[in-house]
């Protein structure tokens, strides 16, 4: 028998590693959006779609929110002012764009929650005529730009101090105590 090892999830000390490990879990949730779409075309609302439904809002509600507002209010204010200090309009246009797409994957969300929060309550319906595949591609394409190039930037740049002051913004945002080392 095989024994799977696997790397403990990053900590507030680690705050860019915690908002990179998020991007793994909106992938997963994802996968499972397009798995319920499928599901429901094939079996309905039965309570498997009820369970992913439910799964799907709780994570985008409440991570997925807490995600977006760690990076616009904590991350990326500091970013774009070492950008603007180091002359690097590549990395301050990559951050309007992902303001931007935040605001897209925003608008694409609501009518999906609204839909999902249908289905967790027993309601029969399916998400056809929902934008489903521009959710999920669009959170596909935001996940790369953010990990390769906006975190890449901010672990070169960011210093000792201001990721511990991030990771502690990080944890207040969630209402988790964290204690000094």
């Amino acid at each position: 028998m095989a024994i799977e090892l696997t790397s403990a999830a990053p900590s507030f000390d680690d705050p860019l590693g915690l908002l990179s490990a998020c991007h793994s879990r909106i992938s997963a949730q994802c996968a499972t959006l397009i798995h319920l779409s499928d599901h429901l075309k094939k079996h309905g609302s039965d309570s498997q779609a009820k369970q992913a439904s439910t799964k799907i809002l709780n994570y985008f509600n409440t991570a997925g929110s807490h995600h977006h507002q760690d990076e616009e209010f904590d991350l990326f204010p500091v970013l774009t002012s070492i950008a603007t200090s180091d002359g690097d309009s590549t990395i301050i246009e990559a951050i309007q764009t992902i303001l931007e797409e935040h605001t897209q994957l925003e608008s694409l969300w609501h009518p999906l929650a609204s839909r999902l929060t249908l289905i967790a309550n027993s309601y029969k319906t399916n998400l056809e005529n929902l934008p489903v595949e521009s959710f999920v591609n669009l959170q596909r394409s935001h996940i790369i730009k953010e990990d390769d190039l906006i975190f890449t930037f901010a672990r070169q740049k960011l210093s000792p101090a201001q990721i511990v002051l991030l990771g502690m913004r990080m944890a207040n945002r969630r209402n988790i105590s964290i204690t000094k080392k």
